[in-house]
């Protein structure tokens, strides 16, 4: 998991990458943190989310999380 955190907080550092700000990811870390998982945990789950929602071109709601969510990992 810290790989993958790591490999998040480098793309993000790239100046070509516009990415979500920082406040939006915060916002969303924060249900995560609520729900009960480790601050740096839900801070690259809120990052993968909205970059997800940039990627696929929808509006980050819960409604978005929902279909994420239901997507199969391979």
């Amino acid at each position: 998991m810290e790989g993958r955190i790591k490999r998040l907080e480098l793309e993000r550092a790239r100046p070509a990458h516009s990415g979500p700000d920082a406040d939006t990811v915060a916002e969303w870390a924060r249900y995560w943190v609520e729900a009960g998982m480790e601050a740096p945990r839900a801070s690259a789950a809120a990052l993968e989310f909205l970059e997800y929602c940039e990627a696929t071109g929808q509006a980050p709601t819960f409604e978005s999380l929902t279909k994420l969510a239901e997507l199969p990992y391979i």
